[in-house]
């Protein structure tokens, strides 16, 4: 007898105990997800062709405690990646980007996973072309206060190809 209330209480214990899981998303709901980051990733890709930091930070990268590791292998916090993205648009004069694929994992209804792969393109003042062939971006998102907010970024390209436009 003792025996079995002993039982019963590990079993009220032990399930007490463990972490509920993590509410997911129905199918119809993740496609909306997808389309909002998606639409985010888009204002992210338009601002860098247009040079303008502050829209691209605006475009879910305005999460103050955000990670971000730069294609040059550096992890920067929020002002380090201003401060490196501003340096680097001071120097474009233009620049394209290209998707190629994507893929998203939904850990739970308010955190995702995104997964970008594209190319780019980038004409310096110098005159110096610049093309990527393999780009790409992880991006970790959290929903805050109902918007998606990239919480860890990690860039990663093949080296630039570099040619000198012709004058």
């Amino acid at each position: 007898m003792k025996t079995n209330r002993l039982t019963a209480l590990l079993v009220i214990i032990f399930l007490g105990c463990s972490k509920p899981e993590p509410a997911q998303l129905t199918p119809q709901e993740q496609e909306v997800v997808k389309k909002e980051i998606r639409d985010i990733l888009n204002l992210q890709i338009l601002a860098c062709e247009k040079a303008d930091v502050e829209a691209l930070l605006q475009a879910g990268l305005d999460y103050p405690d955000v990670i971000a590791f730069m294609t040059d292998g550096t992890m920067q916090d929020y002002q380090g990646a201003k401060n490196a993205t501003t340096e680097l648009f001071k120097s474009v004069a233009s620049a394209k980007f290209t998707t190629v694929r994507d893929h998203f994992r939904f850990l739970s209804d308010n955190l995702v996973l995104y997964a970008w792969l594209g190319k780019c393109e980038m004409t310096f003042k110098t005159g110096e072309h610049s093309k990527i062939d393999s780009y790409g971006i992880t991006y970790l998102f959290r929903k805050i206060n109902n918007q998606w907010k990239v919480i860890h970024s990690h860039e990663s390209a093949a080296p630039p190809i570099q040619e000198r436009t012709k004058e």
